[in-house]
């Protein structure tokens, strides 16, 4: 009879059991999602920082076309922009058509181009 637990202490045994089997489907699924979120959560990290360097390429494609379009042209300087926008928009239609797993497109605003600004 010292061997045996009393009748109180195993029955709170066997419902904290039952409570802890009863709630790993919830703990389980909770699990689940926190990893769903961290996985979507990188996904979208990861496409930043694709766009910031398709950005700094843009940018850096303008930086150094900008001299070559103005070197023989001084007076359509707005026109040699106006170019340079629109190599711009083809580099990233470029980019935008062979990354099929990006929802989001990138474009340039056109308002920002001199030519159209000048007119307005």
């Amino acid at each position: 009879m010292a061997d045996e637990l009393p009748q109180d202490i195993v029955q709170s045994i066997a419902i904290s059991n039952a409570k802890s089997i009863g709630e790993q489907p919830a703990i389980l699924a909770n699990l689940a999602l926190a990893g769903e979120i961290f996985n979507l959560n990188m996904q979208q990290q990861a496409q930043i920082a694709q766009q910031q360097a398709m950005n700094q390429i843009a940018v850096a494609t303008a930086a150094t076309t900008i001299p070559h379009q103005n070197a023989g042209n001084t007076d359509g300087s707005t026109d040699a922009l106006a170019k340079i926008f629109e190599l711009m928009q083809d580099v990233l239609k470029h980019k935008d058509s062979t990354n099929d797993n990006s929802d989001e497109k990138s474009d340039i605003d056109n308002s920002t181009k001199p030519s159209e600004n000048k007119n307005k």
